[in-house]
């Protein structure tokens, strides 16, 4: 139970994910190194590159979004809302960033023209870099609230709008994007791609310093890596369609999608540990703290089941119901710590005489026990009755009041039926209490079998006529 509660409570890095961390960071940066001499390779358009890439990314950002606005608002931290703010502003920037680039829906630009992609590029690392950097200053104690996220949304949205108009209609006030009517910036504009480059550098120094040891914090950071290779690459590659702007397209994926997928891990690791936990939970709700056997209401649901099954087949069922002779005199006598061994030594021949899968042994309640036994007529049943006793008397536990045998005896009552119209579980289980008041008051320390008339109710008169 422990070790599952330890999977639904631990938030911290395991030294795995931290050792897989360093071999993604590296290679991450070894391809950049590689990429970075070969970024202005021109290549080929790619038909529909741009829409496939640009659905993918929203997609991606979305549902990481969602996730983690879903759990700002469950762990109540206004952290994860914060973070799921960046990534749902990739996703609703992309829409305009699609619309505005050409062939990315359609030959032409929708919106804006071969510039306004650029200058809304820009502002998609822009502003993703600062509020990255708003989620890593951000503290754990502020609580997280359903209002956060709707102004965290419309702000988004209302943010992207004018960013866009901006890169549309406001084009004449922005400096000249291309060179050459290719290449992007000259040295006039270079502060430009610095600034871009300049907050996702500072964006992953905040999160770097994050003293919070959480998967979300290292996967970002991991993201974070990705985004300044990106960057770079883009501004490297000096053109659309170079191998570096290619390149960065890819690093731009996977921005999101590590974040995304150390989400789903996760969650996937919280379901699991919830399943064994709630599996435990389970089994201890049906169980005796004491004595390891079934409980009453265990008992209970098994006795209807195996009923009804019994009705379907057409099958025997027997109950026997257990109680210790003279089990106050023993408490009295060794005390409630030797009557609570007792009943678990009790407890532990019961189980060695039911050898089938289907039998269950329960606590009855006090010193009470009950065996259900499926598939078993009255004679099965006193057979498996009279084992018990023979294993107990074996045992030999000693019990100086319960005379003449000075040992702990039990008696027993069994009932047996095929359940049929007119039958019941309460029938059955009557039918075993008295059979064991029988055999107290016999003498104990014996087994007693019910009559068959008391668990079968005789048929109608009239069936009889």
């Amino acid at each position: 139970m422990d070790e599952e509660l330890y999977l639904i409570k631990d938030a911290g890095v395991s030294p795995r994910q931290v050792r897989l961390a360093r071999v993604i960071v590296g290679l991450l940066v070894l391809s950049a190194v590689i990429a970075t001499p070969l970024a202005t390779t021109p290549l080929l358009p790619i038909p529909g590159y741009m829409s496939a890439f640009g659905i993918a990314m929203i997609v991606v950002n979305i549902i990481l979004a969602s996730l983690l606005f879903a759990k700002g608002l469950i762990e109540s931290k206004e952290s994860s809302i914060r973070l799921g703010a960046a990534y749902f502003f990739v996703t609703v920037i992309f829409v305009p960033l699609i619309a505005a680039f050409p062939g990315g829906l359609m030959e032409a630009p929708i919106i804006g023209s071969n510039s306004s992609a650029v200058w809304l590029w820009c502002s998609w690392h822009t502003g993703f870099g600062l509020l990255i950097i708003r989620y890593a200053t951000s503290s754990d104690d502020t609580a997280g609230t359903a209002t956060s996220v709707r102004k965290s949304i419309l702000a988004t949205i209302a943010v992207v709008a004018l960013l866009t108009l901006g890169a549309t209609l406001g084009l004449p006030y922005l400096p000249e994007v291309f060179r050459n009517g290719r290449n992007f910036f000259d040295d006039s504009t270079i502060l430009v791609p610095a600034l871009v480059f300049g907050v996702n550098a500072i964006g992953l120094l905040c999160v770097m310093r994050m003293r919070e040891e959480k998967p979300e914090r290292l996967w970002v950071m991991v993201g974070m890596v990705a985004a300044c290779i990106d960057v770079w690459l883009t501004l490297y590659g000096g053109a659309r369609f170079s191998l570096g702007w290619y390149f960065a397209k890819i690093t731009s994926l996977f921005t999101s999608l590590v974040v995304l997928i150390s989400q789903l891990y996760g969650i996937t690791r919280l379901y699991h540990g919830i399943a064994g936990a709630n599996k435990i939970l389970m089994t201890q709700a049906n169980q005796d703290g004491l004595t390891a056997l079934s409980n009453r209401r265990c008992f209970d649901q098994v006795l209807e089941i195996e009923w009804n099954r019994a009705r379907r087949d057409k099958r025997s069922l027997a109950l026997l119901m257990i109680d210790v002779d003279h089990f106050k005199k023993y408490n009295d006598c060794y005390g409630h710590l030797a009557g609570d061994d007792c009943l678990r030594q009790i407890a532990q021949q019961l189980l060695r005489v039911i050898n089938r899968p289907g039998d269950v042994a329960a606590r009855y309640g006090g010193e009470e026990f009950v065996v259900i036994l499926p598939n078993t007529d009255a004679a099965g049943a006193r057979l498996v009755a009279e084992r018990l006793l023979l294993n107990l008397s074996a045992a030999s536990i000693p019990h100086a009041d319960n005379q003449p045998l000075g040992q702990v005896t039990l008696s027993i009552g069994v009932s047996a039926t095929v359940p049929g119209p007119g039958a019941s579980t309460s029938a059955l289980a009557l039918a075993a209490d008295k059979a064991l008041y029988e055999a107290k008051e016999s003498g104990r320390n014996k087994v007693c079998t019910a009559p068959r008339e008391l668990v079968t109710p005789a048929p109608p008169a009239f069936l009889m006529s």
